[in-house]
């Protein structure tokens, strides 16, 4: 394993695991292009697999499932780090951009995908695409995923 590292823009919130994430996922829905100006790649990951250090402020919002989510962000600069979503306890979702080298991370799944803006192209590493929140799903390829390991 290898360890993986990253934080928020300013470097007063860091992030560290030795852990792959269970499942990387695109979100395509209305919220998160609001909440992040785009689309959100994130990576669930438990609780007890990733550790965050430094000053963060959070927000609560509702989240496509109907439950309660609290997105977690620098309380300096703003950067998004993670969310904690009721729909997935013991689970967090780290935002692709907090890593500082994403590009060892590819989206296997999507949701929202009835909402996907036109001009984004996955470059065929989506492997399922789920309209709407599909949280069952997603709870489905994150067991198998761990199956697999």
């Amino acid at each position: 394993m290898t360890e993986k590292t990253g934080g928020c823009h300013c470097g007063d919130v860091s992030l560290k695991t030795n852990f792959d994430p269970m499942l990387v996922a695109q979100c395509n829905c209305g919220r998160c292009r609001q909440l992040f100006g785009t689309v959100n790649v994130g990576m669930m990951y438990a609780e007890d697999q990733i550790e965050f250090s430094g000053s963060m402020s959070h927000y609560e919002f509702t989240g496509g499932s109907g439950m309660p989510v609290k997105t977690y962000f620098c309380a300096n600069c703003g950067c998004r780090i993670y969310s904690r979503a009721e729909s997935f306890p013991g689970m967090v979702g780290v935002v692709l951009g907090a890593f500082e080298h994403p590009h060892q991370f590819q989206p296997v799944a999507e949701i929202y995908a009835n909402y996907k803006l036109d001009w984004l192209s996955h470059k065929g590493c989506i492997q399922e695409s789920f309209e709407e929140a599909a949280v069952e799903e997603r709870l489905m390829a994150i067991l198998n995923r761990l199956e697999e390991s």
